[in-house]
């Protein structure tokens, strides 16, 4: 999955789970939060060069024992 793809996801994942708050203050805490990743899927689109990736760790290979 792209990086795109993958801030796309958490956005949808947080958007849903704002849906479903009660307080206001959480929900727009939520919404806020999945803003956010759709600007980092928006700008993911063009960094091409993965030595300014945000999560890079998720991205490297672990040696397995």
């Amino acid at each position: 999955m792209r990086r795109e793809d993958e801030y796309r996801q958490l956005a949808n994942d947080v958007l849903r789970r704002a849906s479903g708050e009660r307080s206001a203050q959480l929900r727009a805490q939520w919404e806020i939060l999945g803003a956010r990743y759709m600007e980092l899927a928006e700008q993911s689109k063009v960094m091409t060069d993965t030595a300014y990736d945000p999560i890079p760790w998720d991205r490297q290979k672990v040696p397995r024992r």
